[in-house]
């Protein structure tokens, strides 16, 4: 992770944030709109399928009339080379369409309430003809208030950026309910890091959406150490022809902690490809679940599509659910996924130990390894050290008597 100087670099462009009208944006009468909408729309059911594994009624939904105290947000930046947007004008539009709300979503309250309460979203535009240096975003809650952040990436037609987006609610019972939102155009490529740091008792609403035109490149990847209450979804739209997206994702958590991970790969052009990896290392009576769809409609020929969910019990009161899906009409494509679940491999303990290591170092080493298949995706040899040090924190808190 960059040292917490040089994410300060550009304390001006915070300060700007924090000055600027939500209407610009959204008129105040679209606000009251979304506010009354959020009020009427019935929370998700814990009988549907999508939350049969994470009741939402243990989220703290009466927390959300509480009034926003924007002292205790924070958005620092690191954007060397100003590629964050304080002027949104021409892009305004587009901003608007990528956070809309449909009708028939499923996780509708949390959006509207989102939109209702939150503050300005930082806005990323890359460039063409440009090779600019990463862009590091924090947005930080505190005071145990909801935390509303929201992230919104576009890189024009050719052009390349790396972003790292990190939210972080370290106070007791603070909830954070974010949206991001990225649009690649033709021929764009974005290397994008995502992680979420709250307090064990915290709670966690993310969602993330992906649109990908004509032969944009996406590589994610991105981290969690989970909440009492967490809920994550990211959505890949590749509605271009030759776009190619690859994600890859880790959740280290201990204790009781949970995250509850959706993702959903959908073709709707032919010769794309995607690729999904996602594992989970857990300790203590730390809960994991995934679900993932793989969706190919009869247009998207040649399709190309992998997803798979892998996890690693270190402590016998941990668990997992891996539901891995497809919903394939094309009949000239290649999609496979897998799950599995286990313990630590009784060979592999056995040959380090053999080789002199003591129990617990050999767990380390097995743990760290699984988790660094993951690590090794994230293009900034900082944020894998950071990365590392979390997944450290996970294995020091196992028994390992699985």
């Amino acid at each position: 992770m960059a040292k917490q100087s040089s994410m300060k670099e550009n304390m001006k462009h915070t300060e700007q944030t924090s000055a600027r009208d939500t209407s610009v944006l959204w008129t105040k009468a679209e606000l009251e709109q979304a506010l009354e909408a959020a009020r009427k729309t019935a929370k998700p059911a814990p009988y549907v399928e999508d939350w049969r594994k994470t009741n939402p009624d243990l989220f703290p939904w009466d927390r959300f009339e509480d009034k926003p105290e924007s002292d205790l947000r924070e958005v620092t930046l690191h954007d060397p080379d100003s590629l964050v947007l304080f002027d949104w004008g021409e892009y305004a539009d587009t901003m608007r369409d990528m956070l809309a709300i449909a009708g028939d979503d499923y996780d509708a309250k949390f959006l509207h309430y989102h939109r209702a309460k939150s503050e300005n979203p930082v806005c990323v535009v890359g460039k063409k003809n440009s090779t600019p240096r990463p862009v590091e975003i924090l947005q930080k809650t505190g005071g145990g208030r909801v935390g509303y952040d929201t992230t919104l990436i576009i890189v024009e037609t050719g052009a390349e950026l790396t972003v790292l987006d990190r939210w972080e609610a370290p106070d007791q019972e603070t909830a954070l309910v974010g949206r991001t939102e990225i649009l690649l155009k033709g021929g764009a490529r974005l290397n994008f890091m995502q992680e979420d740091q709250a307090h064990a008792s915290g709670s966690v609403y993310r969602r993330a959406r992906v649109r990908m035109e004509r032969d944009a490149v996406l590589n994610w990847t991105f981290m969690t150490p989970g909440a009492a209450w967490h809920a994550a979804r990211l959505e890949i739209f590749l509605s271009g022809t030759n776009t190619d997206a690859h994600v890859y994702g880790l959740f280290a958590g201990a204790g009781k902690c949970r995250a509850d991970h959706r993702t959903h790969q959908y073709h709707s052009a032919p010769n794309a490809q995607s690729k999904l990896t996602f594992k989970t290392l857990l300790a203590g009576e730390a809960h994991s679940v995934y679900q993932g769809m793989i969706t190919v409609p009869q247009q998207a020929q040649k399709t190309d599509a992998y997803q798979q969910c892998r996890n690693l019990m270190l402590d016998p009161n941990t668990h997992a659910d891996a539901i891995p899906m497809l919903e394939i009409i094309a009949d000239d494509v290649k999609c496979s996924h897998g799950a599995s679940i286990g313990s630590l491999n009784a060979e592999q303990m056995f040959y380090l130990r053999s080789r002199g290591l003591n129990y617990r170092e050999a767990l380390t080493a097995v743990a760290a390894g699984f988790a660094e298949e993951i690590i090794q995706h994230v293009p900034l040899e900082a944020v894998q050290e950071s990365w590392r040090e979390l997944v450290s924190k996970t294995i020091s808190k196992a028994s390992g008597t699985v």
